[in-house]
């Protein structure tokens, strides 16, 4: 019988890091980020995703880009403030790759970039959001995205 070849000694490759989503919730872990950028010591809702860095949301309305590797994810948290709980909930549901968040005077709209949505996922939005559910316009954007549009109320 032949002798099995013996592997050389290879260094442990490093563990891929941790894959963060539209719609996550995340914690700056850089406190050299935190202060330059004056984010708050809060986590945040990620609204958009480029290559090496994140635009987060937090609940005092402050957005920054943060580097992806500052971030780490989490999961909502029970005193969170509600509205991001809220938009972490839909933009988790339609899959969204990024979106736009504006609210005034009681009324909150998120427009997100999606590959697809069906009806189930039409009606969990709609069920989610209950009385507070205003509209969900969906409109082709270029030859392989849909946006869709959801209108609610705070």
């Amino acid at each position: 019988m032949p002798a099995q070849a013996q592997l050389p000694d290879l260094p442990m490759a490093e563990a891929k890091p941790e894959i963060i989503r539209t719609g996550d919730f995340v914690y700056c872990r850089s406190r050299r980020y935190r202060e330059s950028l004056q984010l708050p010591a809060e986590p945040g809702v990620v609204i958009e995703i480029k290559r090496a860095s994140h635009k987060v949301l937090y609940g005092s309305d402050r957005r920054a880009w943060v580097p992806r590797n500052s971030l780490v994810r989490m999961e909502p948290h029970h005193d969170s403030p509600e509205f991001l709980r809220t938009l972490n909930f839909l933009l988790r549901c339609v899959n969204a790759h990024e979106s736009e968040v504006v609210w005034g005077e009681g009324v909150h709209q998120v427009s997100a970039q999606i590959d697809r949505i069906d009806q189930t996922t039409i009606d969990t939005v709609r069920n989610f959001l209950g009385s507070r559910f205003a509209s969900l316009t969906i409109v082709p954007e270029g030859m392989a995205f849909m946006q869709v549009q959801i209108v609610f109320r705070g």
